[in-house]
């Protein structure tokens, strides 16, 4: 074996040939017995909580962990998950929870869980991994690494037993034990591998000094996103569809701009995609909000998932194409968005708000189940004269529209999506088009009403620092664009919730926040994205009022916020922003990254962005320079690949530069002859006094003269009396 694809290559192979285990696996059998034990019920997070009762001997991503896989001579078997992922929930249920695949992972590997939304740098490191060794990643995400940290072997989703070209985890664990005995050079070889790849590949970032973009770059992309438009029913790509918020802003910003040529094509592209994601199943047309991606390329069948960072980006979204063109559906869009967020993401205390991290869609009535309808139900619910038109309008079917995902067969259950027009359904029920639109609302909220009572959805408590920064900035840009001032109101809550809380005691910020306690030291993105928040909040504060000291707050906390930012990550080297501040020793590598990705804009280019309008709100040269670096180290990756930067592109367009402040000129200094100058000096002539000052003195006059006339007759009075 040579390279790591001979290594996956050579582990979907038949195990007959080697043997199962051979006598050097059983002579370290023979060793001191190792018991596993599941360390996560300890844990803050959601997502290492559920894994808690697993009968797999689960650590947390961390020294113990490796400690006793250099200790057991073993790899790791590291797991990374999402709380609301749907598939991660298939992988825990059909093997995590089976005693049968819990017993070889623990005799076999030392497991870790890892959060996903937790532990971002961890994700990222070994999704890139992943990448180079197999062309593609996803969740559930399962990578074997030696116990110094280097990934050897990457997996997605894992069935229990092979199904067609997926390999089954009580297959490959065998494979993996024996090699691990038997074919050790292997492994090293392909751990060096992988590890020189993706170091060769952070090289290769930096471009030239001082380098910009360019509007060249931004058409290329623009003409990119039209060659893959679907242009009947919006998006780009295949499927699972998803949003991809970070092309939907690019065009926005295109659009924004009336000198772009291209101005009208990004302004349709974006509009069509928007009402084709407002019109189908993954958007939540009860509860408002959008999944986070679709099934189908008709936008009907959801992953039954939201998150807060999705929610902040369409609304985001929204807001700037009402800047383009001001449009009722903008607003509708929003104000959808806004309760969807108030709903199921708001963690409110007495004084303060935040919003959680994301909202599972998996209840204990099965996937989805939360947000489905058999048409029984909704007659049974609904006014006997209303339900009929609710069901042609929102493609509710006798024998469910919603089906199985792998048998393909109808499932009774139907998922709730625009079907018809409201014009449409008005010409067929003969009722005005106004009197739809109100038995519809109606309608809607009977429902909502109905769903409440179902079993809760499970939320991800998190409080992101990051996230909390995007939905920060999202209604602060709302507020502005719809001229809603309590919009800025609930991010300025947000914001001062995040400042009081999400710092250690030494005053570091720290990425997450849960039941009162923060932790993990924050990451690229949670600097970035609520850098670009407070900027954005300090815009709309200045929109609604003129308190100086309100700005001047505002102002303060995002300078405070971009120094640490910059102290902490900048790469002093090639310049841009490392993920993490490198105290990790048990990540080989520090990633640096201005790819979008996972629907994200990147932190580094969103960090530019923040960066260069901080620089103009200040009149300070460095902030514009900081964000000039980034732009120009990354700038030969986005010319290779304009639509994995969209991001970046954006942040160069929006770059300005910042004239540094004029010095205050020089007093002169005298000559010689001036300081030995014998010239008689000026008269000085007493200051002017004010009108004020005038009535004092004049009072003080008579206040003397009062006391001298008395002064006087007392006199006289003692001269009288001494004459007697």
């Amino acid at each position: 074996m040579t390279n790591s694809a001979n290594l996956s290559l050579w582990l979907m192979n038949d195990l007959r040939a080697y043997g199962e285990y051979s006598s050097q696996v059983q002579a370290a059998d023979l060793r001191k017995p190792f018991v596993p034990a599941n360390h996560l019920a300890g844990e803050l997070s959601p997502c290492l909580r559920a894994r808690a009762s697993d009968p797999v001997g689960w650590h947390s991503w961390g020294e113990e962990a490796f400690a006793v896989a250099r200790r057991e001579d073993r790899p790791l078997f590291v797991s990374v998950g999402l709380y609301s992922d749907h598939w991660c929930h298939v992988m825990n249920r059909e093997c995590f929870s089976d005693r049968e695949v819990a017993g070889m992972l623990n005799s076999s590997c030392i497991p870790v869980y890892v959060d996903a939304l937790e532990r971002p740098d961890v994700d990222a490191l070994l999704m890139e991994t992943c990448r180079l060794q197999h062309g593609s990643a996803g969740y559930p995400l399962n990578v074997f690494m030696t116990p110094e940290g280097k990934p050897f072997f990457c997996a997605t989703w894992l069935p229990k037993r092979t199904a067609g070209q997926v390999p089954g985890i009580t297959e490959l664990l065998p494979r993996m034990r024996w090699l691990w005995h038997m074919q050790r050079r292997d492994v090293g070889r392909t751990e060096r591998e992988l590890a020189e790849k993706l170091s060769a590949r952070l090289s290769e970032l930096g471009g030239e000094k001082g380098g910009r973009i360019g509007k060249i770059k931004a058409y290329e992309a623009l003409n990119d996103l039209r060659s893959i438009f679907d242009v009947r029913w919006g998006g780009w790509g295949g499927i699972p569809k998803m949003p991809e918020p970070s092309k939907l802003l690019f065009l926005a910003h295109i659009a924004k701009d009336d000198s772009a040529k291209e101005k009208s094509y990004a302004e349709a592209m974006a509009d069509v995609t928007l009402r084709r994601i407002w019109r189908g199943g993954i958007h939540d047309h009860l509860g408002g909000g959008v999944m986070r991606s679709a099934a189908d390329e008709r936008w009907i069948v959801p992953k039954f998932e939201e998150e807060l960072s999705m929610q902040a980006l369409m609304l985001l979204a929204v807001s700037m194409m009402e800047e383009v063109s001001s449009n009722q559906f903008h607003r509708m869009f929003a104000e959808d968005i806004i309760f969807c967020a108030m709903k199921y993401f708001a963690d409110d205390t007495a004084y303060s708000q935040a919003f959680r991290a994301s909202v599972d869609g998996d209840t204990d009535d099965g996937e989805g189940r939360y947000y489905t309808w058999s048409e029984d139900e909704i007659r049974r619910i609904l006014p006997e004269t209303f339900a009929g038109m609710f069901c042609a309008a929102y493609g509710v079917l006798p024998s469910g529209n919603l089906k199985a995902e792998i048998a393909g067969s109808q499932m009774g259950q139907n998922i709730l999506y625009e079907a018809s027009t409201v014009t449409d359904l008005a010409e067929r029920s003969g009722v005005k088009a106004e009197e739809v639109v109100i038995r519809l609302n109606e309608c809607r909220k009977i429902l909502l009403e109905a769903r409440d009572k179902r079993n809760p959805l499970k939320t991800d408590s998190k409080i992101l620092m990051g996230w909390n920064g995007l939905m920060i900035g999202a209604l602060a840009r709302a507020s502005t664009a719809f001229e809603q001032s309590e919009w800025k109101d609930l991010a300025e809550r947000c914001a001062l919730f995040i400042q009081k809380n999400l710092h250690d005691r030494a005053g570091e910020w720290q990425r997450v926040w849960i039941d009162g306690k923060a932790y993990i030291p924050a990451q690229a993105e949670d600097y970035a994205y609520l850098l670009w928040g407070i900027v954005e909040l300090y815009k709309a504060t200045k929109h609604f009022t003129t308190v100086e000291k309100q700005l001047d707050e505002w102002k303060e906390s995002a300078q405070s916020l971009a120094d640490k930012m910059i102290d902490k990550l900048w790469d002093e080297k090639l310049g841009g922003l490392f993920q993490t501040d490198g105290t990790d020793r048990h990540l080989f590598a520090r990633i640096k990254s201005a790819v979008d990705a996972n629907s994200l804009p990147s932190a580094n280019a969103v960090a530019a962005i923040a960066l260069s309008e901080l620089g103009i709100i200040l009149e300070e040269k460095k902030y514009s320079d900081y964000a000039r670096n980034i732009i120009a180290c990354f700038s030969k990756c986005t010319s290779a690949d304009p639509l994995g930067y969209l991001s970046l592109i954006v942040a160069d367009m929006m770059w300005k530069p910042v004239k540094k402040k004029p010095a205050p000129p020089p007093k002169p200094v005298p000559t010689d002859e001036e300081l030995n100058r014998e010239d008689e000096a000026p008269e000085i002539s007493p200051p002017e006094q004010t009108e004020q000052e005038d009535r004092r003195a004049a009072r003080a006059r008579r206040t003397a003269a009062s006391s001298t006339r008395s002064e006087r007759a007392e006199r006289r009075r003692a001269g009288r009396r001494r004459e007697r």
